[in-house]
Formats: structure tokens, sequence, C-alpha cells
């Protein structure tokens, strides 16, 4: 199997971009200036931009600058160059370019003073270009980390009109692997870390809970911070390590939770190794910077039985993401498992229209499942029950009929009762069908709505039962007719952003009363007074317009009085425990609370109406 090329996809994305600037891996370019007239940018590399790689060839260290519109190097420029290291001088060089190319082979090595050309480095001004390359011995490229370089633009250039001196700061990353021997409950084993900015100065492992800490020196101020494009590191383990093989991973930096996608499995690099990346970007950093203190970026990596969804693994050659969830997100025996996927293209995040792969499911290199899926539109759905408990390798293979395939190591926990019947849909199909998949995040965030706080009393879980027998009587069909209706998949999408807003302010008002069954109350009211306010007020006042009639004060009294009635009902029937009673009362109350709502509001729209 090949190792995994996502930091050469990184570098790809850093220099195929041009409005791109921050420092990189093995790479940085600096924001254009405007110089005599003309943009200038200046660039520098080193190669190869991993430590382990320094052995296998001639290491090489690059600077120019150059017009970015045109990619052309500007001729006759005089360079200073110097090299830092976790603040040590590792070069200060002056270099003169006749082509505009600053080119040294480097000789990596621990002396304190570097040398060129046999030399020590000193103020004259070393004669250079891409056919005559200078030999730099120094302690570039004897460890890895977070290279700055500070390249100057001397106003003797010839190729530019400079009226001072003008420098430039790049940034670089080096990647290193530094392993660690930890004991764990089967015997000892070795942890590594591969680090693209700093040293790892310690990990901590936790045999019971599985957890890991590591920190590395990292500067949190908002000018730093702000030139930071991508952070990248990686965490490598055995999988024999029971208590690390798990579903997902929650994943913290300084406390801060992360996203999904910030923490990537991947599990098909190695046969025995699993590969856990953080992949955050400038935005996640300046989110963090907010409330990080100190010098140290400090991560957390905590095995989870509830994975959080979606799950991206890319394929052999990175030329798909494949997006994973499943439900129920607790695996078990005898227990229906509903796999959702997505086939997408990871430089754009479009589902690839059309596309197939075999579904396979192996325990302990023996298949024992395999189901060949084709979507038009690139979603997925399959089900399967698992007879043994263990880890099984989930993988798609074949993916649009090639090479390509993706896969992951999962868990299955032995279940304690028969096998249950098909489960009805896990998601709202209408609103599915608009956003084209369970796995986008507005899914992800209506299914987290609807789990988190729905779900977890009985009151919300009486009213989703009614909700679910009158919604899934009419909403596959109508599913069906709006994934071919372009025109309507858009009406859908703009009638649904506003239920964002007011789900949001239903969580804080569940959380203003500490959750429970009160916090469900008061957050269904919100919710269904704001849902009858913005959706069915419009209706009504439409109505009343037309009609020109107005709703007397009276039935909205009765009206008012139903919601109150009901939501004492629903408060006997908590106490009651009666799950007829509770479910009867519960979805009155949204109902009439609904109802109220856009009742006064219609009444208010028609009175200025009439005005």
């Amino acid at each position: 199997m090949q190792r995994c090329i996502i930091p050469v996809m990184i570098v790809i994305l850093i220099m195929s971009v041009p409005s791109a600037y921050g420092h990189g891996l093995g790479f940085d370019e600096s924001i254009p200036v405007v110089i005599s007239g003309k943009q200038v940018s200046v660039e520098t590399t080193l190669s190869p931009f991993y430590i382990e790689g320094v052995q296998g060839g001639q290491p090489v260290f690059t600077v120019r600058a150059h017009e970015p519109a045109t990619n052309s190097t500007i001729t006759g420029t005089d360079f200073r160059v110097t090299v830092r290291l976790q603040n040590e001088v590792l070069l200060d060089q002056r270099f003169s370019s006749s082509d505009g190319l600053v080119v040294a082979n480097l000789i990596p090595d621990e002396i304190q003073t570097a040398q060129v050309n046999g030399r020590p480095a000193s103020g004259e001004p070393v004669q250079v270009s891409q056919d005559n390359p200078a030999e730099v011995r120094s302690r570039i490229l004897a460890d890895g980390g977070l290279y700055h370089v500070a390249v100057t633009l001397e106003k003797t250039s010839t190729g530019l009109q400079l009226e001072q001196d003008r420098t430039f700061d790049l940034y670089v990353s080096i990647s290193k692997t530094q392993e660690f021997e930890v004991e764990t409950q089967q015997r000892p084993q070795t942890i590594s870390i591969k680090t693209y900015y700093a040293d790892v100065d310690n990990l901590e492992y936790d045999q019971n809970s599985g957890r890991l800490a590591f920190s590395m020196l990292f500067d949190w101020s908002s000018q730093y911070v702000s030139q930071v494009q991508l952070v990248h590191m990686e965490v490598e383990f055995p999988k024999a390590i029971e208590n690390l093989q798990s579903n997902g991973y929650s994943g913290t930096i300084n406390g801060r939770d992360l996203a999904p996608g910030d923490v990537l499995i991947d599990d098909y690099s190695y046969p025995n190794t699993r590969v856990v990346h953080y992949v955050l970007n400038s935005n996640r950093l300046s989110s963090i910077a907010e409330t990080a203190k100190g010098n140290s970026m400090d991560f957390v990596l905590l095995p989870t039985t509830i994975p959080k969804f979606p799950l991206d693994l890319l394929s052999t050659t990175e030329k798909y993401d494949w997006q994973v969830a499943w439900g129920p997100e607790v695996i078990e025996t005898g227990v229906l498992t509903t796999f959702a996927m997505n086939i997408q293209d990871p430089a754009t995040t479009d589902l690839v229209r059309n596309a197939s792969f075999d579904f396979v499911l192996t325990k302990e290199g023996r298949e024992v499942h395999r189901q060949h899926l084709s979507s038009n539109q690139g979603i997925f759905s399959h089900e399967y029950t698992f007879a043994e408990p263990g880890t099984y390798r989930l993988a798609a293979e074949k993916i649009n009929g090639g090479s390509e395939s993706a896969q992951l190591d999962i868990v299955v926990l032995r279940g304690t009762g028969p096998v249950e019947p098909p489960q009805q849909p896990s998601g709202c199909l209408i609103a599915t069908a608009a956003f084209g998949s369970e796995l986008t995040p507005q899914m992800q965030f209506l299914r987290t709505f609807r789990d988190h706080y729905i779900m977890q009393s009985a009151s919300g879980s009486a009213f989703m039962g009614t909700f679910n027998t009158i919604y899934y009587s009419f909403s596959p069909q109508v599913a069906d007719y709006e994934r071919d209706q372009p025109w309507l998949q858009a009406t859908v999408k703009a009638a649904i952003y506003p239920l964002f807003g007011i789900l949001i302010a239903s969580e804080k008002a569940f959380a203003a009363l500490g959750g429970g069954e009160a916090g469900t109350v008061l957050a269904g009211a919100v919710a269904s007074s704001l849902i009858g306010a913005v959706y069915v007020s419009p209706a009504a006042a439409a109505a009343m317009i037309a009609g020109k009639k107005r709703v007397s004060a009276r039935v909205l009294f009765v009206v008012l009085f139903v919601a109150t009635g009901s939501l004492a009902a629903t408060a006997l029937a908590l106490q009651a425990a009666s799950a007829a009673a509770l479910q009867l009362a519960a979805s009155a109350f949204v109902i009439s609370a609904a109802g109220a709502a856009a009742l006064a509001v219609a009444r208010l729209a028609k009175a200025a109406w009439t005005r």
C-alpha cells in the first residue's frame, strides 16, 4: 500500500492557489507589494519537506523574487537571506544573482556557524544562479520545525529600482516524526507524532480511557496566527492498542472542541497502524486564538463511543472523499445498522454524480459482506446487521469502476437483544433532498437538535412520535419528486434557513432552564411560536386580507386557552407517566402555540394593511 499523501496535497493546494499566501509545507510565498510600479512577490522552498527524506537525496534551498501575474523571475537581484529556527540564526548571508535565483545545495550539519562555499558566512555577497548553486553547510534541515526565512531585496539590485531595502518574512514547515513508548494494557507500544512546526515536548497516554495528550510551542498572537494558513499534525499508533481503537474521536486544542472535519482518520496508509490527522485551517486557528493563552498548542485526542459525523475518508490517491455516517451511532450485534455515504470531490466538496463503489465488510481478513452500490447523485444508503462483535474493516472498493478505494476500521459491540425491525428514516427526507445528503452541515445541525434536545425528554419524544407518524406518511413521495425539480430544491432550502435561527433561539431557551423537561417545554414553546410566526402567519394574513376578514380577539383567546390547557395537560401527563396522554397533550400544545403566534402576527399584518 502506498503511503497517504495528504502532506503532498497540502503543498499542491498552497502552491496552486495564487491568492493563498502564508507559510506552508516546504514552501512559502509573500503577499505581493508594488515596487517600481509592478507587483513583486518573494518565495522560498526547502526540499525535501520532511526530515526523514534528507538522507535520500540532495537537499536544496531556493529563493527568488518574481511577478505573480506572469510568474516571471526578476533578474539582477541582490538578496540578504537570514534563516532562523526557534529564534536561533542558522544562516545570515548576502547573495547576488544575475538570473534572480538563489539556489543552494544544503549539507545539514550541527555546526554553530554556517559555511558558504567552504567559508564562514559573511557580509560579502556570494555570486549565485540556477547554473551556479552555492554550497551551504549549516543546521538547516538538520531538524524539523517552522523555519523563519527573512529575505531582504537590497537597493543595489539592478533588476529593481529600490529606494531602500525591502524585507519579506517567510515561514516554511519541515515535518519530523517523533516516537514515544507508552505502557498499554497489552504491552509497551510506540506512538508516533509527525509534527510540521515544532518538537512535541511531551506525550501522555491514559491506559484506562485511551486519552492522548501532547503539546508543542506555538505563538497565539493575532499577528502570527493571521499568517498561518494550516496546521497539520499526525498521530500514528498501532491498531493493537485496544483502547485507541474507536469509531470516532473527540479532539481539542487548548481546551476548545474541534469540528469533525478537523480530526480525520486514515486506516489505509498502513495495514497495522491507524493515523489520525489534525488539520486546522486559518479560520479554526483564529477562533481558538480568541481564548488561547500562553505559547503552546495543547492537543488532546480521546476515543469516543459516539463518533462525530460525517467521517471523511480519502481514497487511495485522494481522488475521492468518501463521507460516512451510520445509525444507531453505537454499532451492536443484532441491531440493524444504516450507513449513509457520499462520494465527493475533495478539492471542491461537490458530490460526484453517477458514482458507484463496492460496499465491503471484512473481519480478520475474511470478507463477510459485499454489495455493489450506485447513485446518480453520489448519495448512498445501505443497511446491514452484524452477527459477531469485534473490529471490522469497512471499505469502499472499485470507486467508479477504478482502482480507488477508501477504508475505515469500525468496532462492533455485543448487543443484548434480537434483530430490530427496519427503523424509520433518521432524518427529514424533504430537507435531505433539498441539501443533497444527510451528511451536509445543515442536516447535521437539524439531527443534532432533534437527538440532543427534543429526544432527550419524554415530552419531546412523545411529540416526535406523533410527528413521525404524520410526516413519513407523505414525505417519501414529496422527496422523490423534489430530487428531480431543482426549483423546488432551491425553494425548500430558502424556506428552511429561517428554521436554523429559530432552533438556535430554542437551544438558548433550553439551556436557560438547565435542560430537562422544563427546558424542553420552554424550547418547544419558543420554537412553536416562532415557527407559527414565520411560516404560518403569511398564509393566515394573506387569507384575511383577501377575504377582508379579521380574526377576532375571542378566537385568538380561545387558541391561547387551548395552548395553556394543553401545556397543563402535558405537565400532568408527565407526572402520571402516561405515554398516550403525553403524546396527545404535547402535540396539542405545539400546534396551538404555533397557531396562536400565527394568528397574532396575521392580525397585526391585517391592521397594518388596512391603515
